[in-house]
This record gives structure tokens, C-alpha cells and sequence, in this order.
């Protein structure tokens, strides 16, 4: 597709009767590549949104005939929710039953674009798998192939690398360099950290209230004060963390030993787990790292007895051998979960009040009356999370990094003595990732909680980490390596 100049004249959409975005004065030329950072809340895909033509324009100049491509979170969730749609109708055909697949996301792409971008990306062994069943990372590069082979004359890419690995990540990078380099597409990215930003950028900009306030040279940006904040280079203060009520003490564990998984084997296409041995004891903080796919997702699932194949295999937590007439409550109660899973289940659409409330409870959404008690401590949660004047907003009206520090706090509500944390951070600008790392520290510190933090990136681990287990690949499969780590 022959490239042209894309400009933005004054342009102002409506988001809604009272909200709205500014581009402004924009002129993007075939050879740009406009990187733009912002906090949670700042209206990042609200931009992205109104340069992909998702928004009305209310007012100024908009360009017409263009054919934008947005890349972000949110095209996955809704991909995610057709899924569920599909294989949740009265009447399904067996195709539906599989539900969507790689291969028909990407099945009216470009013929000669696709084979190079399957391959390019290794997507070559996924594209009959059910999207429900790829790893956070492998669905955004399916997103990536779809959007690419459908030859944009703009893409905007909304916090891509969030869940990626780390070979993914680089790839990416190298990628979006040659998008517009090597093919003249214009190119915006919305990106949270330093790392993600490519070295061929051509301008950098600011997002504040639904507006690009800043637009400059990448040198004049970094040194700008807000900047600094969000790419994550502010302090945060001493927390205080709030102890829940006394009516939520647990039974104690007998033992050391809070988690045992003995010779657990998972076998989909390919072997994932293989005859592997892992025990958590008290007070141990684990760093699981492994590429995307690899099988850390499933290797907690079966922790928290979310994979059906937990009651095929030996498996006990908390004092429960899995598969003995435990029910799901006996085990919810004695750990706190933040995951991408949970992210996307979280379908129940009450206020954020609620969201943090509902961690009390091991739920989605809030049944119960709250005690004025645990109304408090919740609002004390979300004061620490910056979102106090959002407790009465709806879930799904706030940005997705406030959805994810909700979930966060909804997590730690109860202070567990297990955290499952699959890649917290994600979606979170510098200074809430900082303040979340403030978080686990103050909790591992100030308790025996044990923690399995997920991440692709180790700076996101708060020092003190006791032990890693990393998923290497082994051939066709991956190893399991347990190590300790010293303090």
C-alpha cells in the first residue's frame, strides 16, 4: 500500500457527552515513528483509539481513506470474549466447540505477506490452538501477524510488550524498527518503559488528560519531569500496609510446607510439565521466569486448582491432597491471585470499591454485606493505590493498568499466606510499578507470606527473593531448573 502523509487538523473526538480526546495539530509522514508514554488513567487508549478511527470526531479536521491498525490489550480481550461468545451458544457445531483459532484470525490475511510473518514470529506450531489456550505473549503476536498482513498505512501499537518474553521483546523491537524503515509505514507506540523504546524513533510525546501535551525530540522529553515518573524513575515513600480484620485469620497450616506438587505430569500437543517435583515452604519467595508458552501459567493452575488435570496428579496445598473432598473455597481462602486470566474473567462490572472488597471474599464481584470494618481498610487500599477518587467508578470505565493495580490490591486485601502473582506489573506506567514493588517488599518483609512472582522482567523483582525456577528449553520441550538464591 502506497504510504502518504496522515494529518490531524485541531482534531477533537468525543469519546462521550462529556469526555473528549485532543490530537490536536498532528502530521504524521510515511517515515515516522512517534513514541508516546503516559500514566495509568492518562487516556493512552483512548488515544490510540481516535488515531485508529474508533472514535467520533467532534470537532477540526480528521484525515479520510486511511487504513489504520490498532495492536493492543484490549482488541485481545475482545477476541477473547467472541471466543467465549462462540462456545457458549445453545446450539454449537464442532468448529465453534474449538472455538477461535490462529489459523482463523489470520485465514483472509495477505497470502505473501503471512507465511514470512508466521515463521518470522513462530507461530507456525500455535495456529491450530485454541486462543484460549496460548499464553498471554503468544496471543499478542497473533494480534501482531493479523494486523501487519493486512499492510496499514498506519499501525498503532498500544503497550505491546507487555507479557512478553525476553527474546519476544527483542523482536518485536527490531521489528517495529523495520516497519518504518524498511516499509515507510508510520508508526505510533504507546510504551511504559525505557527498554521499549527503539533507537529509530523520530519524535516522543507526552499524554496528560486525554491530550498529546508534549511532542519532542526523545532527549527533551526524558529530561522532562513527568517523563521521569513514568518511565519509572521516581522514588516512593515508606508504605504502611493495612491488616485485615480479625474475622479473616486462618487455620494454620500444618508443616512448612504450603505447596507440593509430586511427579506432576501435563500433557497437551506437547509435554509441559514433565514428572516434576516443586515444594513451597513458608516464607520462600520463588521467581518463576521461562519464555512465553513455556508453561508457567499451567504450572499455577495447577496450584490453584484451575487445570482440571490438578485431580490427575499429586497435589497438596495448604494441608490439602487435591482430589479428597476439599472444596474450592477450602483452598481460595489461603492465597491471593493477580494473572492475565483473572484479568480477563473479571467480566463483573461493579465499582472499584467493590473490585477490592470482592478480595475478601475470594471472588468476582461482591455477594456479601461488608462490614464497616472491612469498608474502611479497602478504602485504605485505595488510597495507597492513587485511586481514591475512583472508588465509585465502574470496573471496565477505568484504563487497564487501573484495572490491574485494583486487581493488586484485591490480591493483598486479605494479607495471604500465598501471593500467585503472573505478571503483575503488567499495563502499569513506572511510578505504579514502582509502588507495587513497594508493596511485596513491605509484605515480604512485615510477614511469612510466600510469593510466586511471574515476570518477564527482573528488574520487576523486589529484592529478597529466596529461590527461581526457570523453564529452559530442552529440544521440542522445556526443563524445569530450581535454584536458590542468595541474599
Amino acid at each position: 500500500m502506497t504510504q502518504r502523509t496522515i494529518t490531524f487538523t485541531e482534531a477533537v473526538f468525543a469519546l462521550d457527552e462529556e469526555r473528549t480526546v485532543n490530537l490536536g495539530s498532528l502530521t504524521i509522514t510515511p517515515n515516522d515513528l512517534i513514541v508516546l508514554i503516559g500514566g495509568n488513567g492518562s487516556g493512552k487508549t483512548s488515544i490510540a483509539k481516535a488515531l485508529n478511527g474508533e472514535v467520533p470526531l467532534k470537532s477540526g479536521v480528521a484525515p479520510t481513506n486511511y487504513h489504520p491498525v490498532l495492536v493492543s490489550f484490549e482488541k485481545q480481550m475482545e477476541l477473547f470474549e467472541a471466543d467465549y461468545e462462540m462456545r457458549n451458544s445453545d446450539c454449537t457445531t464442532p468448529e465453534e466447540e474449538i472455538g477461535i483459532t490462529p489459523a482463523l484470525i489470520l485465514k483472509d490475511d495477505d497470502p505473501e505477506l503471512l507465511p514470512d510473518l508466521i515463521k518470522g514470529l513462530n507461530l507456525e506450531k500455535l495456529m491450530e490452538k485454541p486462543i484460549r489456550q496460548l499464553s498471554g505473549g503468544e496471543g499478542r503476536k497473533v494480534l501482531l501477524a493479523h494486523a501487519l498482513a493486512s499492510k496499514p498505512n498506519l499501525i498503532i501499537f498500544d503497550t505491546p510488550f507487555d507479557a512478553l518474553d525476553v527474546e519476544t521483546r527483542a523482536e518485536l523491537l527490531k521489528l517495529i524498527n523495520e516497519i518504518h524503515t524498511k516499509y515507510q509505514t508510520p508508526t505510533v507506540l504507546i510504551v511504559n518503559r525505557p527498554t521499549e523504546i527503539p533507537e529509530s524513533l523520530t519524535s516522543m510525546g507526552i499524554i496528560q488528560n486525554c491530550a498529546i501535551s508534549k511532542l519532542a525530540s526523545r532527549e527533551e522529553i526524558e529530561a522532562d519531569d513527568d517523563a521521569k515518573s513514568l518511565l519509572g524513575y521516581a522514588s516512593i515513600p515508606d508504605v504502611t500496609l493495612p491488616k485485615p480484620p480479625v474475622k479473616f485469620a486462618l487455620p494454620p497450616i500444618k508443616g512448612d510446607t504450603i505447596v507440593s506438587l509430586k511427579k506432576v505430569t501435563v500433557e497437551y500437543q506437547r509435554v509441559v510439565l514433565d514428572h516434576l517435583d516443586f515444594e513451597v515452604k513458608k516464607g520462600e519467595q520463588w521467581h518463576i521466569m521461562g519464555p512465553n508458552g513455556a508453561g508457567k501459567s499451567t504450572l499455577l493452575s495447577m496450584i490453584t486448582g484451575d487445570n482440571p488435570l490438578v485431580y490427575a496428579n499429586d497435589v497438596t496445598v495448604f494441608g490439602y491432597r487435591r482430589g479428597t473432598g476439599e472444596s474450592i473455597w477450602d483452598i481460595k481462602k489461603y492465597y491471593g491471585v493477580v494473572s492475565g486470566a483473572l484479568h480477563l474473567d473479571y467480566r463483573v462490572n461493579g465499582p472499584a470499591l467493590h473490585v477490592v472488597l470482592s478480595g475478601f471474599y475470594d471472588s468476582i464481584g461482591l455477594y456479601k454485606q461488608p462490614s464497616d470494618e472491612e469498608v474502611a481498610i479497602a478504602r485504605k487500599w485505595l488510597r495507597l493505590a492513587g485511586l481514591q477518587d475512583r472508588e465509585h467508578d465502574s470496573f471496565k470505565s477505568l484504563s487497564f493498568g487501573q484495572q490491574r493495580l485494583l486487581l493488586i490490591v484485591r490480591a493483598l486485601v486479605k494479607n495471604p499466606p500465598l501471593l500467585i502473582l503472573d505478571e503483575p506489573l503488567q499495563g502499569l506506567d513506572g511510578y505504579a510499578r514502582a509502588l507495587v514493588k513497594s508493596f511485596i517488599s513491605y509484605v515480604m518483609q512485615n510477614g511469612n507470606t510466600s510469593i510466586l512472582f511471574v515476570s518477564h522482567h527482573e528488574e520487576d523483582l523486589p529484592e529478597g527473593f529466596t529461590n527461581r525456577l526457570s523453564f529452559v528449553k530442552d529440544g521440542d520441550n522445556f526443563k524445569v531448573v530450581q535454584e536458590k538464591l542468595t541474599k
